[in-house]
């Protein structure tokens, strides 16, 4: 790490998080030229029902510089639980990119992660500018193979087939069958959408978004009316059948503690699509 001299704060409480909240939006429009909102920031952090966020924080003076912070999410099998914590918004000012601040904060993050002494796991989904920094100085293992699918009720077979090369049989994803947790997830603010029947679907004017696949869910029970988006794994040289087009690419990455074997994930959308 190097050296500097600024605070470093370590946070894990909602009740201490909310304290900054007026440091956190001021770094979150400096970094991301948006305001943050308050009720989707406080229904991630405040409102999760699988307990306290992890927040590390360095700050300049008063000025808040650096962010890193995960939300708790377990993810379950039928067999196993597992700690998950979602990463999320990582941010250091403009002016303080030469500190090695986004290594030193998520390091610290872990500490607290690993210091729990049960299998957990940090996952997320950088983006292109990010992916090289989270494999390089977090240690991330990060997949590339998964993509967004637009796919037209006639094609869903497609889909189905492609799905039983995942290997959802006793792979860690979000147990929406449990009810906090299927209501917060559901309820995110201006976002609201369904899971029923094992299946959870996010309608758009033209469009739906299938958010989640649960051990109930069968894709051929979906309305025929429409098309629908769906993360498959496939590869840039593959041969589409028609009606099935890539929308883009959804990278996916992750760093396990206190875990010797690579754990086997069902990546789906209720896991993102939280920011």
């Amino acid at each position: 790490m190097m050296s500097h001299n600024f605070k470093i704060v370590d946070v894990t409480t909602k009740d201490e998080l909310s304290n900054y909240y007026d440091a956190i939006a001021e770094l979150f429009l400096e970094s991301f030229e948006k305001p943050l909102s308050k009720s989707l920031w406080q229904w991630a952090y405040i409102d999760n029902p699988f307990g306290d966020p992890i927040v590390s924080m360095a700050f300049d003076g008063e000025k808040l510089i650096g962010h890193y912070a995960v939300v708790p999410m377990n993810l379950e099998s039928e067999n196993e639980s597992i700690l998950g914590f979602l990463s999320m918004t990582t941010m250091v000012g403009v002016d303080y990119r030469k500190h090695g601040l986004f290594q030193e904060l998520a390091e610290r993050v872990y500490e607290v992660i690993n210091a729990f002494n049960q299998p957990a796991m940090v996952f997320g989904f950088p983006n292109e500018n990010s992916t090289p920094g989270f494999i390089r100085r977090l240690q991330w293992v990060i997949s590339d193979e998964y993509r967004v699918m637009q796919v037209t009720p006639l094609s869903m077979d497609f889909a189905i087939e492609k799905l039983k090369s995942v290997n959802t049989t006793g792979a860690l994803t979000l147990n929406m069958e449990n009810p906090d947790v299927q209501y917060w997830r559901t309820h995110k603010p201006s976002q609201e959408w369904n899971y029923i029947n094992g299946l959870g679907v996010k309608p758009f004017d033209d469009i739906a978004d299938i958010m989640h696949i649960g051990l109930k869910g069968r894709l051929q029970d979906l309305s025929k009316g429409q098309n629908y988006n769906i993360i498959l794994p496939i590869q840039d040289d593959e041969s589409l059948p028609e009606g099935v087009t890539t929308s883009f690419g959804y990278r996916f990455g992750y760093r396990t503690f206190n875990m010797t074997n690579e754990p086997n994930i069902f990546v789906q959308m209720s896991m993102s699509d939280i920011f």
